[in-house]
């Protein structure tokens, strides 16, 4: 009798010979994926790390919290446009990333993105927490997120949305990756900041989400600077068109809330100055000697820099 195992299914080893290998690639292997981008690597960097001892993304027992946080109306009213503004964000943000998943050029970044959806309804999950806190149903939150979304805002979240619509996935990518969570970079370090001596739950909750846009930003970065390379010129143009019409969006978004919040919150600031005036809110300003108008002018300037220096990076200079 042949004893060749000639029932064996054609290209099975013999179990006997083979071991285990950490070398052989999981998936096919990409030119842009550096192999920080797998479920692995998400548990390793955020799970295991990121979140350890954190319930909603802070600590389990609240302290440092300004009592008047939840009586005062005027502090209680700006905490909650602030929340706000970033429910609404992610809420955009988890949308746009499981769209953009259906349409991924290959596994790698399929199951990246499945981590980033994740990330995003963290995120999302997080500041609606931090909002029910004040006693906010869920359907005054959506009343709320909706009033304190200015128009620009909603142009903005809306033609992120319509490139995933369209399928295209670098236009996606970029809209999502490079500019709404580039935006996170200037926005969040400031708001950690401005939140430190009254909400620090609220500024560690922001802290935990700056930490994974950051790794959000790398892999837009790395796919798009990699698609990008001997893209149609044509096409190209109309990656850097789109990236003009974000720029214009974000100053009026920044215009409109100056126009419509500032007051409020130079109001706020002013009755807690105090307790604000010698946290470090830009480089070598503190509090005290920059007024709210002026911090939000030096935020954008900011966001623009960056947003110009990560165009040029990735290949997308503005002409």
């Amino acid at each position: 009798m042949d004893s060749t195992n000639s029932d064996r299914p054609a290209g099975a080893e013999d179990q006997s010979q083979s071991q285990p290998s950490r070398e052989t690639p999981t998936f096919s292997v990409q030119a842009w994926d550096n192999g920080r981008w797998d479920i692995q690597q998400w548990l390793e960097r955020t799970a295991w790390r990121t979140l350890k001892d954190t319930e909603y993304g802070r600590p389990r027992i609240e302290e440092g919290v300004l009592p008047e946080l939840y009586s005062d109306g005027l502090l209680r009213q700006v905490c909650l446009i602030d929340i706000g503004t970033f429910i609404g964000a992610e809420r955009t943000s988890f949308e746009a990333v499981a769209g953009l998943l259906r349409c991924a050029p290959d596994e790698n970044s399929k199951i990246y993105l499945g981590t980033q959806v994740m990330d995003e309804c963290r995120h999302f999950e997080v500041f609606c927490r931090r909002m029910a806190d004040f006693g906010i149903t869920p359907e005054q939150r959506d009343k709320l997120v909706k009033r304190y979304t200015t128009p620009a805002i909603r142009k903005f979240y809306d033609l992120v949305l319509e490139q995933v619509d369209k399928r295209d996935f670098i236009a996606g990518s970029l809209a999502q990756n490079i500019v709404m969570e580039g935006m996170a970079y200037p926005l969040y370090r400031y708001e950690i900041k401005y939140w430190s001596k009254i909400d620090p739950s609220l500024s560690q909750i922001i802290r935990g989400a700056f930490a994974d846009e950051v790794h959000h930003v790398s892999y837009g970065e790395a796919i798009i600077k990699y698609h990008l390379r001997g893209l149609d010129p044509s096409k190209k143009s109309k990656l850097q068109t789109l990236m003009r019409e974000f720029s214009i969006l974000m100053t009026e978004a920044f215009e409109q809330v100056i126009n419509h919040y500032i007051g409020l919150y130079q109001e706020c600031a002013n009755q807690h100055m105090s307790l604000m005036s010698d946290i470090e809110i830009f480089p070598g300003r503190l509090m005290s000697s920059v007024s709210e108008e002026d911090q939000a002018r030096l935020l954008l300037a900011e966001i623009r820099h960056e947003h110009t220096e990560r165009a040029a990076r990735i290949g997308l200079p503005a002409s």
